[in-house]
Formats: C-alpha cells, sequence, structure tokens
C-alpha cells in the first residue's frame, strides 16, 4: 500500500530521530553500526545522514580503528548544534546556565534576591538572565522549580518554600522571550540529568532523593520520569513522619522535613550554641558527640523515608544529590542503615545507594535538559 505524503514525512522524522537518539545515547558510530542498530536500509540512511550532516546536527569525527578492512568513517551528534538555557530557581537566587546538547555547561549567571521574590520579580530576573545567555543557537529555556509543576501548562500549583500557589510561569516567559519554555519540578529535572548523563545511566528504575533547604524526590520508572496524576509524585518531604509533630511550610504536622533538612539542622544548631549549619557539621567532625547524635538522627529519619518508597517502587538504586550533601560523610552512616537493614531483604540486597554524579549543576543541566528531551524525541502518528 502506497503511503501518503504525510505518513512519508512521519517516517522520515521517526527515523531521523531515531538516528540522533542512538547517537545520543552511544557516541560515534559508523554508518554500518548504525544502520545495523536501527534496521535502516542503507540507502534510506545515506539520505537521512547526509541531511544530518548539511544540517550540523551530526558531524563526521574521524575514522575507526581498522580490523583488517578499510577504517569506518565515524559519526557522531553536535554537541554545539544548539545550546539550551537551564535556569534553577531557589528561595533567595535564580541559577542559570547555558548548556550544550552533551549536558555540558558553557557559560553561568546568576540573580539574587534581598527577600523572598514574588513571582513577577522572578520571571523578571529570569528573562534577564536567559537575553544575557542566548544566541542564534539557543533552542529553548527550561526553568526548574521546587513544589508541585504542572508540566502541560508551565504552572506552579504550589512551592512551599516561596509561599507560591497556581503561578503561571512559562506563558509570560514565551511571551518576553519568544523561544520554547519548559518548567518541571527542580528533583524532576535533577533526576533527568543524572539519568542521561550520570549516575542513573546504568539504571532503568531508580530514586533521586535530594536533600538540603528541603526533602525532594525524583521517580525514574523504566528510564521515564513518574509524576503522577497532578504532577505532584514524589513529595517526600511532606510525608507524614509524626502526626503530632510541627507545623510544616506545607501547613500539615510532622512532615519529614521537619526532621531530615535544613530546617531541622539550624533550629539544632542554634540549640546547641553552634550557630549555623556549617557550624555544626564542624563540630561533628571535630568529634562533639551532641552534634554527632544530630546528623545521625537526620540520616536515620531521611531513611525512615527512603525506605517506605523503597518498598513501594523497588528500585534498583537510590541516587543522593542537593545542598547538603557536604555532610553526608555525617548522616549517610544512619541512612545506609535505615534503608538497607529495615527494607525488604530481597531488594536491599540489590540496592545501589550512590551519590548524584552532576553535583549542584545537575540541577541546571537537567533543566536544559527537558528542552533537549523535545529536541530528541521520536515524533508520534496522531491518532484520530
Amino acid at each position: 500500500m502506497r503511503m501518503h505524503k504525510g505518513d512519508q514525512e512521519l517516517v522520515r522524522n521517526q527515523n531521523r530521530a531515531l538516528i540522533i537518539n542512538l547517537l545520543r545515547l552511544n557516541g560515534s558510530l559508523s554508518r554500518t553500526e548504525i544502520a545495523e542498530r536501527t534496521g535502516l536500509a542503507p540507502s534510506a540512511l545515506t539520505r537521512l545522514t547526509r541531511d544530518l550532516l548539511e544540517e550540523g546536527i551530526v558531524m563526521e569525527i574521524g575514522k575507526s580503528t581498522s580490523k583488517g578492512g578499510r577504517p569506518a568513517v565515524l559519526v557522531s551528534l553536535n554537541p554545539e548544534y544548539g545550546q539550551i538555557i537551564g535556569v534553577k530557581v531557589e528561595r533567595a537566587r535564580l541559577l542559570a546556565a547555558s548548556v550544550n546538547l552533551s549536558g555540558e555547561i558553557r557559560a553561568r549567571k546568576d540573580h539574587r534576591f534581598a527577600t523572598i521574590p514574588s513571582p513577577h520579580e522572578v520571571v523578571d530576573g529570569i528573562a534577564e538572565l536567559a537575553v544575557a545567555l542566548a544566541d542564534e543557537n539557543t533552542l529553548g529555556l527550561g526553568v526548574s522549580i521546587s513544589g508541585f509543576v504542572d508540566i502541560e501548562s508551565g504552572t506552579d500549583l504550589f512551592t512551599p518554600i516561596l509561599g507560591w500557589e497556581n503561578v503561571s510561569l512559562r506563558d509570560p516567559l514565551f511571551e518576553r522571550l519568544g523561544m520554547p519554555v519548559w518548567v518541571e519540578n527542580d528533583v524532576n529535572a535533577l533526576a533527568l540529568a543524572e539519568k542521561w548523563y550520570g549516575a542513573g545511566r546504568d539504571f532503568r528504575h531508580f530514586l533521586c532523593i535530594t536533600v538540603g533547604e528541603g526533602v525532594g524526590l525524583g521517580i525514574v520508572i523504566n528510564g521515564e520520569i513518574y509524576r503522577g496524576a497532578f504532577g505532584g509524585a514524589g513529595e517526600l518531604g511532606h510525608i507524614t513522619i509524626d502526626p503530632s509533630g510541627p507545623v510544616c511550610r506545607c501547613r500539615q504536622r510532622g512532615c519529614l522535613e521537619m526532621y531530615a533538612s535544613d530546617i531541622h539542622l539550624a533550629a539544632q544548631a542554634e540549640s546547641l550554641g553552634l550557630g549555623s549549619i556549617e557550624g555544626l557539621a564542624s563540630a561533628a567532625r571535630d568529634g562533639s558527640n551532641p552534634a554527632r547524635a544530630v546528623f545521625s538522627e537526620m540520616g536515620r529519619y531521611l531513611g525512615v523515608g527512603a525506605k517506605n518508597v523503597v518498598n513501594l517502587f523497588n528500585p534498583e538504586a537510590i541516587v543522593l544529590g542537593g545542598e547538603r550533601m557536604d555532610t553526608s560523610d555525617l548522616f549517610l552512616p544512619a541512612f545506609e542503615e535505615q534503608v538497607c537493614k529495615h527494607s525488604f531483604p530481597a531488594e536491599a540486597a540489590r540496592l545501589s545507594i550512590l551519590p548524584a554524579a552532576l553535583g549542584d549543576d545537575g540541577f541546571l543541566i537537567g533543566s536544559a535538559a527537558l528542552v533537549a528531551a523535545d529536541f530528541f524525541r521520536v515524533p508520534a502518528k496522531e491518532t484520530a
């Protein structure tokens, strides 16, 4: 049966995307290897590769090592074909970076606020950073922020750290910048970055847990971010540890964040007369038993939350990130003991616990990866 022109164009675009994604995942390959892995006919592959080379999306980078015959010319994704601007929204600042298609940061900028910013101030700040970083090859803007995010509308549904509810970010930024804009929960963005470029590359099912000002969770199932029905999956910091505990920023009582985040550490540092979290960590490393006990307690509570999620989702790994990983030597032993000794034995025996490979840059790289994911997406046929 003869395909219609629209169907031919769809198949062509699908095959282009297959080649591009294959190179993204595997680095440089010969045309023969691409044909073997995609099943494309040599004539079709030749046309598609020629077009991609002419457009600059892929490039030839030399020849393979000879195994007796003529060395094959290697083709790879051109990471500089386009750049993406990634932004992370925090309580007192905006972090921004231009990131290439290989997840490498090329330039950075930041914008600081004297007080907790309004939505208007954040939109203005993001637009200012984007204009400063953008060039003619910019593919779009990715923004990550804590809390519930509706990625379909680009709306921040609820961010306790900022006190925001139902704040539109995508539309005003698109109107200001005229470029594609994606908005996502910050830990989901980090999980995406670690899946593509970092500690999650070898896993199809893993949890990305962050600890710092809050406690966040990104859930990766079968290689894809799981967001839930309304974008709220992964609010680990707001599971209830003690129903009669202190009131959290989310207006509920006894949330995990009250026992395993900077909120808890700062309060304990003050009660011990140590002034700050840095002072608390320094005292713990100097052998102060009360200070060491604070971090052990934090690790145990964080482990309680993590083991419950492990028992629910049966992941292969936990990837730990966030700014408070600078004290992981103090809380990680208690965390690992809680997770591994109290999860189901068969799961605990195979569970890997490892630090985020990208560090704090993972949030920016993940923000950019939101746009890259759309660029690399294999188009699907529309259904009636």
